[in-house]
């Protein structure tokens, strides 16, 4: 007998934005096909991440939701995404921080709007450095080169996403099981630093106002014993994150996500097929699927889920 198909899994990033402290929740536009949705599912799963975790809710979220092994910071991210097999990996992330007395402040990626010709002229430089220590380099994208080595077995990695958030201590950037490998890892950042110091690609990003590359962020170290492919039914929806500074925006990307997204999710419902929602926000990722029985049915009918109600979790 064939295996059941894989629910179809949505998994809403930001759909409550990072706020400072103290801040009023912003005001939400009208969810209809949302809200109605929400009548119908009930909470299955609740992941949290406080302030020292290595990712973000929704990160956690769609690690569960794919089948990865590793603890929060030792999911092998790179591995996956890429098929690897059989090798410690990590992603390198061309990158631009400050360091403080104390801690690390991140740029934003999206800021660095690295070219792919500006990219692989850092990688080409900064290869015979990472040879040295036993790790090879494959370009996959502008802000993404794949490194496999035994350097990187065993580390703990913070991800860019969850250190854009908050400023990190020097400590968390990536932490090694033992003091020779954490020194030999500080090393080899240290250089990289120095290498990128001064290259002829920052040399004309600062003549024209942009900011440099100044380290290499490691995330999403692992290895994978054997393939695992992807689950067919996740499907991650991203409007909210690149809307999250701007209110206006914010708001008509959640009215495009309910009539776009949640109607045709509240439809699969409807029909009587088996559906995963997962609503992440700074702090928390709730998740949700059908709900069955009269009890549920009576519960939902006398106090319905809305959204206005759960976002305070998020």
């Amino acid at each position: 007998m064939s295996a059941p198909p894989a629910p179809f899994h949505l998994l809403i990033a930001d759909a409550l934005p990072l706020l400072p402290e103290d801040a009023t929740l912003p005001e939400l536009p009208p969810l209809p096909q949302l809200d109605a949705l929400l009548r119908r599912l009930r909470l299955a799963d609740t992941l949290s991440c406080d302030e020292e975790a290595p990712d973000t809710p929704l990160e956690r979220a769609l690690a569960h939701a794919h089948g990865l092994p590793g603890a929060p910071g030792q999911v092998p991210w790179a591995a996956f995404d890429t098929g690897t097999v059989g090798a410690p990996c990590a992603w390198l992330r061309p990158c631009h921080w400050q360091l403080g007395m104390d801690h690390v402040t991140l740029l934003p990626p999206g800021q660095l709007a690295l070219s792919e010709e500006e990219s692989r002229a850092l990688l080409a430089a900064t290869q015979p450095l990472l040879q040295d220590d036993g790790l090879t380099l494959r370009y996959v994208r502008p802000d993404a080169w794949l490194a496999q080595g035994e350097l990187l077995r065993g580390l703990t990695t913070w991800s860019m996403a969850r250190a854009a958030r908050q400023p990190l201590t020097r400590e968390l950037l990536a932490l090694a099981p033992d003091p020779a490998h954490r020194a030999r890892l500080r090393r080899l950042q240290n250089e990289i630093q120095m290498l990128l110091y001064g290259h002829p690609v920052n040399d004309a990003r600062e003549q024209a106002r942009q900011w440099p590359v100044n380290a290499l962020w490691i995330e999403g170290a692992g290895m994978l014993d054997h393939a695992i492919a992807p689950s067919p039914g996740v499907q991650v929806e991203s409007r909210l994150t690149h809307a999250a500074t701007d209110l206006p925006g914010w708001q008509a990307a959640w009215r495009a996500i309910d009539a776009e997204a949640i109607a045709p999710l509240g439809a699969r419902v409807a029909a009587g097929d088996d559906v995963r929602l997962t609503l992440c926000g700074p702090r928390r990722a709730l998740s949700f699927q059908p709900g069955r029985g009269l009890g549920f049915a009576v519960s939902s009918l006398f106090k319905p889920q809305r959204f206005s109600d759960l976002r305070a979790q998020l």
